[in-house]
């Protein structure tokens, strides 16, 4: 009887040994995996750090990054996906940082003292395509300007 439970505890830890090298096998394809992905997106968006410590730590925030945006579409309790974009090795607060507040530059002149192009104008259409007078353009990166309400990783 000893005997008979002693097999079955050996076989219990072989079991579990093996999940274990199994556990540990799949985390370093997923851990060089995201490597790889990792490095086609520095290179998609041209992404160099000053050192290996710097890369170190954008890439441990890139992963980060992803496994939470891999989380979230994983959920799908929302109608929209969130996706990797040029902003991935950044941390919310940086993302923040960058991204918040406009500053004007001191070569454009204040709204007070530029006055108004048309002030002197009386007659207008009563509607106008402003699509056909260039004044409509596409959506654009607006970089520095945009909001930072927004996850460094949302794509819209």
């Amino acid at each position: 009887m000893a005997l008979l439970v002693l097999k079955v505890l050996i076989l219990a830890l072989v079991i579990v040994l093996g999940m274990c090298t199994c556990l540990e096998a799949s985390r370093s394809l997923r851990e060089a995996s995201l490597a790889e992905r990792h490095e086609q997106w520095k290179a998609r968006y041209g992404r160099m750090y000053k050192d290996d410590v710097e890369k170190a730590t954008r890439f441990e925030i890139f992963k980060k990054n992803v496994e939470f945006i891999e989380s979230f579409n994983n959920g799908g309790t929302r109608s929209y996906k969130l996706g990797v974009n040029e902003f991935a090795d950044m941390t919310n607060e940086e993302f923040r940082a960058s991204r918040n507040g406009y500053k004007m530059s001191f070569q454009q002149k204040s709204p007070s003292t530029m006055g108004f192009k048309y002030e002197n104008v009386t007659e207008v259409p009563t509607s106008m395509d402003w699509r056909k007078e260039g004044a409509v353009t596409g959506v654009k990166d607006q970089g520095k300007c945009g909001k930072a309400n927004f996850c460094p990783w949302l794509m819209t």
